[in-house]
């Protein structure tokens, strides 16, 4: 192999490493976002449900009947 051909090969490794850490580095990024996105959802989710449902019969839903 003479010099240019090492230089070239040398220069594309370079640049294929260079966009394989820019790819990774926008996964990560993407990630990130949509952690956050879910846990907003989630947040979100929690504040708007009651903690305990209240009915006006509390007796009702208590008890499954099941016959076979």
């Amino acid at each position: 192999m003479d010099v240019a051909s090492l230089a070239s090969f040398s220069t594309q490794l370079s640049q294929a490493q260079l966009q394989q850490q820019v790819q990774i580095s926008t996964l990560k990024t993407a990630q990130d976002m949509a952690a956050n996105g879910v846990l907003q959802l989630l947040d979100s989710v929690t504040a708007s449900t009651p903690a305990t449902a209240t009915s006006a019969n509390p007796n009702l839903g208590s008890q499954i009947d099941i016959r076979v």
